[in-house]
C-alpha cells in the first residue's frame, strides 16, 4: 500500500489524508503501466471525503479529493464493502432488516376495550401489540371491520 499524502481546500474547508482517518479503500494494479486506487476518509470533525488517484499515465496522472455527505459515504461503503457490515454499522448505526418496515402508531382506546383486548391476547399467548396487529391484518384481508 502506498503512503497517501494529499491535501485540498474545497469550499473553504481543508481535506487532508494525513490528518483524517482512512475508513476503507484499495489500490489496484492494472495490466497496463499505471496504478489506480480509491479510499474513503473521515476528518477529525466527522466529515467524509473520497480520495482517488491514477499514476503511471504520465501527463494524465492525478490525485483527487471529493467531499461526501454522510449519505453518500454510506452508499460508497455499501457498494464497496458490503461484506463488512460491522464497519458500516460502526459509522452509521444498525441497519434495519430487509423486508417490510414497521412504523410506530399511537392509538387511543377506551380503557375497557384495551382490557378486553389484553385478556384475548393473554388467552392466545401473545403480546397485546401482536394480538392487535393480528386482528388488524384479519380485518384488512377480509375487507371489512367485522
Amino acid at each position: 500500500m502506498r503512503a497517501i499524502k494529499c491535501k485540498r481546500i474545497i469550499d473553504g474547508k481543508t481535506y487532508n489524508t494525513e490528518t483524517a482517518t482512512q475508513i476503507a479503500g484499495w489500490d489496484e494494479d492494472t495490466d497496463g503501466p499505471w496504478d489506480t486506487g480509491e479510499y474513503l476518509y473521515q476528518t477529525r470533525f466527522g466529515a467524509f471525503f473520497r480520495y482517488w488517484y491514477l499514476e503511471g499515465a504520465n501527463e494524465d496522472d492525478y490525485e483527487k479529493i471529493e467531499p461526501l455527505t454522510p449519505e453518500d459515504a454510506q452508499i460508497w461503503l455499501e457498494k464497496r464493502t458490503s461484506w463488512n457490515p460491522e464497519l458500516i454499522e460502526a459509522l452509521f448505526g444498525a441497519m434495519p432488516e430487509a423486508g417490510s418496515g414497521e412504523i410506530k402508531y399511537t392509538l387511543r382506546l377506551p380503557e375497557s376495550l384495551r382490557n378486553k383486548l389484553a385478556i384475548r391476547a393473554e388467552e392466545n399467548k401473545q403480546s397485546l401489540n401482536a394480538w392487535i396487529v393480528r386482528c388488524l391484518e384479519r380485518c384488512a384481508s377480509n375487507g371489512s371491520a367485522e
